[in-house]
């Protein structure tokens, strides 16, 4: 059995429609005729394709001022409000600088007992030899991680709803996001609609449904925010830095938008990123083997701690390699609000960059056969010479995901305490799908059969 290919198609660019698909081409979002920068126009809009990490370097790094997130992040900024995903400027910077000792790894480590118990009672809850959807178990477990270490809580009956609004709301922001492609949704359009949103004005029946979704994910964050109001905690969760930030003058419509992205970005990317991590390692037995013999050598059955994260180097190389193979952040998207001049090509203000992930993560040049499983391309010493901007599961520059290292710990633990436990493998009758949509997900999920595992 294999996995899908992993090139993306041609896009074809019109006002009717935006396809993007996997096959072997490698079309405007790839490396184009062998090009490192391409340029085209779709509905009066012109957009520059980036294919080298250089190029990739200089806009995320050197470059950064001349840039903001593009208009394809005004879905987002729709549903969530402003936050440190949608912010922009010195309103960013401030609040970036605030967030960040939240997640460094000193204060990782003292979330890791908050992160185990959710992984733990999943797992309890899977059934041997059945089959089932380890993507769905993913999205509930992501969201139970991201309840208890950043919230203090277990969102207990609210995670199904919570799963199905997630997916819903996802799945309409891409729909609007393509129409922002096509020129249909202009931002002045995104404003209207956010401002219909938030002050609860009836939209006709082709918006209802959004609208519908992003107000019951509004409530349910306020209910948490409303929650904590009430009875105080001295935990150190997300929830208690956001109300002592600056001094605790954060307004709390940024607190709930914060804490909606959070919430929502935390479990989105890490769940599709553990479900390709058991597709690939179902593909990979051998390599599978590997990691669970680091597993059982290192706990030897115990629950995992802090000191154990960084014992664990084939289990983490495994997860980064699944990353680079199916990053669930496949594209990024900046608009240049300054002249700027990439290798001698000018860039106009009002241009689109597009800056495509998945490619840049199967380019022969940076990573040699790059179709291959190589979990060896993420051990020590390995990336000596890769150039910075080749790998770019968490984005890069300064605006790379604050959540990356709260991320990899999160899937270091899940990975380990699930393979205590079961191997997975594949369900034969039930292939599995790729769906570029605002992530890489998994279209019908990762079927699989669990096998328990004799106990240590």
């Amino acid at each position: 059995m294999t996995a899908p290919a992993t090139r993306l198609s041609t896009v074809t660019m019109t006002r009717e429609a935006i396809t993007i698909g996997f096959d072997a081409g490698e079309g405007f979002l790839g490396r184009a005729r062998g090009h490192d920068i391409t340029r085209f126009r779709c509905a009066g809009r012109r957009f520059v394709t980036l294919g080298h990490p250089d190029y990739v370097d200089h806009v995320l790094h050197r470059a950064r001022l001349k840039y903001v997130k593009s208009l394809e992040y005004e879905p987002i900024r729709a549903a969530a409000g402003i936050n440190l995903l949608t912010d922009e400027a010195d309103s960013w910077a401030a609040h970036r600088t605030a967030l960040n000792p939240t997640f460094a790894r000193r204060h990782l480590n003292e979330m890791v007992d908050l992160m185990i118990t959710p992984i733990e009672r999943v797992t309890a809850e899977l059934v041997g030899e059945q089959s089932f959807d380890i993507h769905a178990t993913m999205v509930e477990a992501t969201l139970r991680v991201v309840a208890n270490a950043l919230f203090s809580q277990d969102f207990g009956a609210l995670v199904h709803s919570m799963n199905d609004l997630a997916t819903r709301g996802m799945r309409r922001a891409e729909k609007m996001e393509r129409l922002g492609l096509c020129g249909l949704l202009p931002k002045p359009v995104y404003d209207t609609l956010t401002w219909c949103t938030d002050h609860r004005v009836p939209l006709p029946p082709p918006l209802r449904e959004g609208q519908k979704i992003s107000l019951a994910l509004d409530a349910a964050v306020n209910d948490v925010i409303d929650e904590r109001l009430a009875h105080p905690t001295e935990s150190a969760d997300l929830l208690n830095v956001l109300f002592s930030a600056d001094g605790g003058s954060w307004p709390r419509q940024r607190i709930r938008d914060e804490a909606l992205t959070f919430m929502l970005a935390g479990h989105e990317t890490t769940a599709n990123a553990m479900s390709w991590f058991w597709y690939l390692m179902a593909l990979h037995p051998d390599i599978r083997t590997q990691m669970l013999s680091e597993i059982d050598d290192v706990l030897g059955g115990r629950r995992p701690t802090v000191a154990d994260l960084d014992r664990l180097p084939w289990t983490t190389a495994c997860l980064q390699e699944s990353q680079r193979y199916y990053s669930a952040v496949w594209v990024l998207a900046r608009e240049a609000i300054e002249d700027d001049l990439i290798d001698g090509h000018h860039i106009r203000p009002g241009t689109t960059v597009i800056i495509p992930i998945h490619h840049i993560h199967h380019d022969e040049r940076w990573w040699p056969d790059p179709e291959r499983f190589d979990p060896t391309r993420f051990l020590a010493g390995a990336a000596k010479g890769r150039p910075r901007s080749a790998y770019l599961p968490f984005g890069g520059g300064r605006r790379v995901c604050i959540g990356q290292s709260f991320a990899l710990m999160e899937m270091v633990l899940m990975a380990a305490i699930m393979s205590q436990q079961f191997t997975f493998d594949l369900q034969p009758d039930r292939p599995v799908e790729l769906e570029a949509t605002l992530t890489l997900r998994p279209k019908h999920g990762v079927h699989v059969i669990a096998h328990p595992r004799e106990a240590l």
